[in-house]
């Protein structure tokens, strides 16, 4: 297997990477050596088609069907993945790998930004655990299932960056490519992201040591690299009786005393704001009671600056940065839970910017209220 490229990602605790690849998934070297390889598949469908990856590890005795027969975790019905049993012990050392992350992206399997947010959910969701601190994966999606290696590729390697700043707890994310063919095509567009990036951090070291070049820096940010993704959520039915106000009007006292005023929503996305005091999440399906909740708060202090409304963040690429700064914003996360938050992608990275963003920053349980 050889290294073609890499993105270092510099971080406060410690560095991880992006390596793009050329080799072969089922003849992993020990020193690439991954916790969890991904493989895609057409939903329950692990037939080992000829030249695929799925055929390529049953030839060599890992038949992915029957793993699936006895899952260690299932997430299919919210995420559209699965997490394999741990291979054996000799498998291990033959493969270097330890379990297998399944991927089904579905019905949207041309919707190269859906798969995009849908690998990484699955990603973040086991990759908590210590020992999962390296991820092995093809450019998902891009054989059968046949989405341009152009659209998929970079919408990968953008979406790493962003999760891997961020604080998703990895050492490396190995893309590997199988054909001189994929090379020619994916080397180029890798190393293009990776030159904007490293570029985009220079600019940010020049700004930091310039408060000129800061806020002219500041301005024109929004236009940095950014994706999609997500972990998981317990459910729960949402309850906004007065228990829960008694529960935060201790945080709305120690706001009483803020000289801000309160800001229409609809400036959220045009006007940069210091801070906010609440930033709730919650499914689109309440939206009634999240604004009655809202207005409660407020009858008890005005002056509260809270960010509920994300229509006012224009969609695109930049909503799940947008959602990740403001989060960071703000003093108290309110989550109101419930079976319609945990069948919602766009919740569930919400959910992610909030657990990554507690890891990163080591941030007191107490910011973050489940509601």
């Amino acid at each position: 297997m050889k290294l073609l490229s890499q993105i270092k990602i510099h971080r406060e605790l410690n560095d991880a990477a992006i390596q793009l690849l050329r080799g072969d998934l089922t003849s992993i070297p020990r020193e690439h050596a991954a916790d969890l390889l991904v493989v895609s598949a057409f939903p329950n469908d692990y037939v080992p088609f000829p030249k695929t990856l799925m055929a390529a590890l049953y030839n060599k005795g890992i038949n992915v069907g029957e793993m699936a027969k006895n899952k260690e975790i299932d997430l299919r019905s919210q995420l559209g993945c699965w997490l394999s049993k741990p291979v054996s012990k000799e498998q291990q050392e033959q493969f270097n790998f330890k379990q297998i992350l399944c991927f089904e992206p579905g019905a949207k399997v041309h919707d190269d930004k859906t798969i995009v947010g849908n690998i990484f959910r699955c990603i973040n969701a086991f990759a908590f655990e210590k020992q999962n601190n390296v991820i092995a994966m093809p450019v998902v999606a891009s054989g059968n299932q046949k989405v341009a290696l152009d659209k998929i590729l970079p919408a990968i390697v953008e979406a790493a960056i962003f999760w891997l700043e961020n604080g998703l707890p990895l050492k490396s994310i190995k893309l590997v490519l199988y054909s001189d063919d994929q090379v020619m095509e994916a080397l180029p567009q890798f190393n293009s992201i990776k030159q904007d990036y490293e570029t985009k951090k220079s600019k940010i070291k020049k700004a930091a040591k310039s408060p000129g070049l800061q806020k002219e820096f500041l301005k024109n940010s929004e236009r940095g690299i950014t994706s999609e993704s997500f972990s998981g959520s317990r459910s729960l039915e949402p309850n906004l009786g007065s228990s829960h106000e008694d529960d935060i009007s201790d945080d709305i006292s120690s706001s009483e005393n803020s000289n801000q005023e309160p800001n229409s929503v609809s400036e959220i996305s045009s006007e940069k704001m210091d801070s906010y005091d609440f930033f709730i999440s919650y499914a689109h399906t309440h939206s009634e009671l999240i604004n009655k909740f809202v207005l409660k708060l407020k009858e008890k202090n005005v002056k509260l600056r809270i960010f509920y409304d994300k229509d006012s963040i224009p969609p695109g690429g930049m909503w799940i940065k947008q959602i990740s700064d403001t989060i960071r914003k703000s003093k108290k996360v309110l989550i109101f839970l419930s079976p319609d938050y945990d069948n919602s992608p766009v919740c569930w990275d919400e959910f992610q910017c909030k657990i990554v963003g507690v890891q990163s920053e080591n941030l007191s349980n107490s910011n973050y209220l489940f509601v």
